[in-house]
């Protein structure tokens, strides 16, 4: 699918932009006439690609204030994660570990940018499709809905990720775009952003199938509508009604775990059954870099995060490490840290190569006392900073795991403490390795299982666990979110989740204390697996700010409108 290039895209990308100022310079506006993607199903059809595009970096954003080589891995992953100090990272990122950042931070607006990108491009499609006649498609109106509900479901999709991150956001409707409608103010109040997030889930759910139209993988699906309006009601406290979306989920055996938790990120495993929704990149086998502008990437769809989760020992950048405290946190017997992270004397089962074995043989690493652990996920393949900086990976935006740990949040939340434990039973199942054994893959860089163990009973873990730690948080609340901590560890849910439990403050306290350890400065400290926390928690850093830029372009939004603390 992503293949497919026609000129209707190319009219898609000339009606939208994604910031306030038109960073797309069209001299011949006029060669294809306004309304030429709407005069057939494949034109639209077009269009609706031109709308999944933007999943996808693209260099056209590098001048939109998104950065074009890393956009749906960078900045969501760092500001999925770095805030709860389980990765972390060096350098002008190192801000999003302290909670130092500001509304001039530029992940901000790259996560801003791209996701009216999208908005835009989704309005102008819905805008000319109600206009069409059924009779345009082969399966007139049914054919006709399945293109609206696809743009939606993207529309709600950013918009979900814009609530996550800045709360209130202005919310551009049907035919507004950043070039018609520059300036709109943000809504009263939090629920019309959940409420139109909602009903445009809801309506893709009720069209969409299980499976994704003409088995195109990569397309949106039911899965994918009733999983994020499920986290949407959960937002709004709406447990029970998300708890029955969730189980029309599980209960369409569309979706299981993957047997072998490292089996998920293997870049030759693209669209495994447990992807409800994922992205997957592939690589130029280059290092993206064009001579003139240095970071910008020749061509679209590739992304360096290869680069960025490199051991820097091995031409690594250094924008994501993992932490002692996560890497110490695992059970002995979770098989989930192998798969995940290697640490300083480990060995990266698939590249070969020796953390500490070639010039960094200290606990912490680089000037700025980084821990010497890196993730797994996406490093799995040799990094070249000259040649290679990236590789073939999957990002897995949205995992059966997640259905099953949301799952288990709202069985508690209404009082179903059976199954909510029994959803956490199945994920640590398959963490001990005890789906491995019918595999038989002794090829496989880590190890198989080859018996089944018994799994430590999760109840009596986390009631012991909380009791040492000292949470105030239910059990049950420290069990989801800690299980969440090790299946999701650097990918793209924990700060949220955290937060929206109401355990972030809790979290960063007990797991992270302040002033613990080795201040930066000596030899001492390069020897201290410790996080070295300086700040005190802020609970108006849980909303990120407003960009900065779209309060000096919006007209409708002033400094009164920032969020709190900035």
């Amino acid at each position: 699918m992503k293949k497919i290039v026609i000129s209707a895209l190319s009219l898609l990308l000339l009606l939208t932009t994604n910031s306030c100022k038109d960073y797309l310079e069209v001299d011949h506006y006029d060669i294809l006439p306004g309304d030429f993607m709407f005069q057939s199903e494949d034109n639209v059809e077009g269009g609706l690609i031109g709308c999944y595009d933007t999943f996808y970096p693209s260099k056209e954003d590098n001048e939109a204030g998104a950065d074009g080589s890393m956009w749906g891995f960078k900045p969501q992953y760092m500001l999925s994660n770095h805030p709860t100090l389980d990765t972390q990272a060096s350098g002008w990122d190192k801000a999003y570990c302290t909670e130092d950042w500001t509304s001039s931070s530029s992940e901000f607006l790259s996560l801003w940018v791209g996701c009216y990108k999208a908005i835009s491009r989704c309005n102008t499609l819905l805008d000319g499709l109600e206009s069409m006649d059924n009779d345009l498609f082969s399966e007139g109106e049914a054919g006709k809905k399945k293109i609206e509900a696809q743009a939606r479901a993207i529309r709600a999709y950013n918009y979900l990720a814009l609530a996550k991150n800045f709360g209130r956001v202005p919310m551009l409707m049907a035919g507004e775009t950043y070039v018609n409608t520059p300036s709109k103010p943000r809504p009263d109040t939090e629920d019309e952003t959940w409420q139109v997030i909602i009903d445009d889930l809801a309506f893709g759910a009720s069209v969409l199938d299980w499976t994704p139209i003409n088995g195109e993988y990569g397309r949106i699906t039911k899965g994918f509508c009733l999983g994020y309006q499920a986290e949407a009601l959960m937002y709004q406290e709406k447990y029970a009604e998300a708890k029955t979306l969730l189980k029309e989920i599980i209960d369409s055996n569309t979706y299981s775990l993957v047997p072998c938790f490292s089996y998920l990120y293997d870049p030759e495993k693209a669209w495994q059954t447990e992807d409800v929704f994922a992205t997957v990149m592939w690589t130029d086998n280059g290092n993206n870099m064009s001579g003139v502008q240095g970071w910008s990437p020749t061509e679209d769809h590739y992304m360096t995060a290869c680069y960025c989760a490199a051991s820097m020992e091995y031409n690594g950048w250094g924008s994501l490490f993992v932490s002692w405290e996560c890497y110490n946190s695992f059970e002995d017997g979770d098989r989930r840290r192998a798969a995940s992270m290697v640490a300083l004397g480990e060995t990266n089962p698939w590249t070969g190569q020796t953390i500490g074995a070639n010039g960094a043989p200290n606990v912490k690493t680089g000037s700025e006392y980084m821990p010497n652990i890196s993730s797994l996920k996406y490093w799995r393949a040799n990094c070249d900073y000259w040649t290679t900086i990236n590789q073939p990976f999957t990002m897995h935006l949205l995992r059966y795991a997640a259905i099953l740990l949301n799952y288990a949040e709202c069985s508690f939340q209404t009082g179903d403490e059976t199954s909510g434990w029994d959803a956490i039973r199945q994920i640590r199942e398959r963490a001990w390795g005890n789906h491995e054994v019918s595999l038989s893959d002794a090829e496989y860089p880590i190890p198989m299982q080859t018996e089944t163990v018994a799994v430590p009973d999760a109840k009596t873990y986390y009631t012991k666990y909380k009791a040492e730690k000292g949470y105030s948080s239910e059990t049950w609340m420290v069990a989801v979110n800690m299980e969440r901590r090790h299946e999701f560890n650097a990918e793209f849910s924990l700060f949220y989740d955290l937060k929206r439990t109401g355990m972030i403050e809790e979290f960063i306290n007990l797991e992270y204390p302040k002033g613990v350890g080795t201040a930066p400065g000596s030899d001492a400290a390069y020897q201290d697996w410790r996080t070295y926390r300086t700040f005190d928690y802020n609970k108006d850093k849980m909303l990120y700010p407003i960009p900065y830029q779209e309060i000096l372009t919006n007209a409708e939004i002033g400094p009164e409108d920032q969020n709190p603390g900035y």
